[in-house]
């Protein structure tokens, strides 16, 4: 390869938006890195925004080219969806219209497509084999599990069975394969699938957050809510408001918290959007619950500013299986960012972040009167120790800085790079033809 030649590395991300449209920014953070790291990069993602009734494309166009708060973007075309089906429909389109498109646009030097959406990776995979390419899969959701643990379908269901053999045939076939779970190699253990999928070809790079621009979005991203600036002491939630999240435990304990006389001490402030978020407003009135606010979707650029109000951070999940293998949850490195403590209802397992750097407390999951004991405790903490789970966040944080973890895609997209043109040079002693 010549010295001045830049690789040119696709990045193939159906829910990627850009961070202008979507929370989901991991995608488009990596290929930013990239290209200021010598790196040509582009993003492929679908045009239907996930929750939005955004669509780039409405004109019958197969793709589109954008620039997205600087990196390249190619919005592959997909219907407006809703529900699983709908969402399913999506998927399809953007697998046809993806092979269709490809073509089109400079030839890749690497391929990475990211789960969970399992037909843009099938894609990834086609067009990489077809350009004789290296090919990544990158895993941001256990999936099928997930949707076993949390939509409610059982391991024997034939969908779900072919979707584990297809996720297996995917491990397998992938040249190299990067978790957000510390311990996911665990689970291709668990699987039995060990025997066919190494442990080589595994990589544990966590999700994190992007410091920087945490720290600029709350200087320069402010919010105008009384709520934020009273003597109470206020528990945050910033997330989805759904099933899988457990919202309904939060409220429940702050009832509790509420019928102690903490009712005037302690302020939970739940911001997002989700179908369960209608049904517990309404409990909290039926229920004389005053003590939970709902302040519904912000728009993640306020995120830092309201986060850095907070005195005590909720990770709350419903209790799965995917919990045993680690933990990769955005909100858990923002929370930590803003230096404050996280309480948790989640079974850390053999993989802690929150125990292990202790910058919070995990309780047991799915108990109101555990959650209330939580935060019981660090309502009344003296000043020195509150400072030292605040320092202990803020140190965390660092470690999951993306510009570290990108740092590490980067190694591994140069290496896999090097040595597939290694494998394909037809000259000894390294490359002389100039082919290669």
């Amino acid at each position: 390869m010549s010295k001045n030649k830049k690789p040119m590395v696709w990045i193939i991300s159906y829910f990627a938006g850009g961070p202008s449209y979507c929370p989901r920014i991991p995608d488009y953070s990596l290929a930013k890195y990239l290209r200021e790291h010598g790196y040509q990069a582009i993003v492929f993602a679908g045009s239907a925004l996930h929750n939005t009734d955004i669509n780039f494309i409405t004109d019958g166009s197969t793709c589109k080219r954008q620039i997205v708060d600087g990196v390249p973007f190619v919005y592959i075309h997909t219907r407006q969806y809703e529900g699983m089906k709908g969402e399913s429909l999506s998927f399809l389109d953007f697998y046809y219209n993806m092979m269709r498109c490809h073509k089109f646009f400079k030839k890749p030097d690497i391929i990475m497509a990211a789960m969970p959406q399992p037909l843009s990776c099938l894609a990834g995979y086609k067009i990489a084999k077809k350009y004789r390419v290296p090919y990544i899969t990158s895993i941001v959701d256990l999936w099928p599990l997930s949707i076993v643990e949390y939509a409610s379908f059982s391991d024997r269901n034939p969908a779900i069975v072919s979707m584990y053999e297809y996720e297996k045939w995917l491990y397998r076939v992938s040249d190299e394969l990067v978790f957000t779970w510390e311990g996911a190699y665990d689970y291709i253990i668990d699987k039995g699938w060990d025997d066919k999928i190494p442990r080589s070809k595994f990589h544990y790079i966590n999700i994190g957050v992007n410091l920087k621009e945490f720290y600029d979005n709350m200087q320069n991203y402010t919010v105008d809510d009384p709520d934020l600036e009273d003597d109470v002491f206020r528990v945050m939630y910033c997330g989805s408001v759904r099933t899988a999240n457990d919202i309904g435990t939060v409220v429940s304990s702050a009832k509790s918290l509420n019928a102690d006389g903490y009712g005037d001490r302690i302020r939970f402030i739940i911001y997002g959007d989700g179908p369960d978020l209608e049904i517990l407003k309404k409990r909290c009135v039926d229920e004389d619950i005053p003590n939970v606010v709902f302040k519904g979707s912000i728009d993640k650029k306020y995120i830092p500013y309201v986060l850095s109000k907070s005195d005590l951070n909720i990770l709350n999940l419903k209790p799965a299986k995917t919990q045993k293998y680690g933990n990769s949850s955005n909100k858990l490195f923002e929370y930590l960012a803003a230096g404050n403590p996280v309480i948790a209802n989640i079974d850390e397992g053999k993989y802690p972040i929150i125990s292990k750097y202790d910058c919070g407390k995990v309780v047991e999951p799915g108990s109101p009167e555990a959650y209330a004991k939580g935060i019981e405790y660090f309502v009344n903490l003296s000043d020195d120790e509150r400072e030292r789970y605040r320092k202990n966040a803020k140190e965390t944080a660092k470690l999951f800085d993306t510009e570290l973890l990108n740092g590490e895609w980067e190694k591994l997209i140069r290496e896999r790079i090097e040595k597939g043109r290694e494998k394909k040079c037809c000259c000894k002693g390294g490359c002389r033809c100039g082919k290669c």
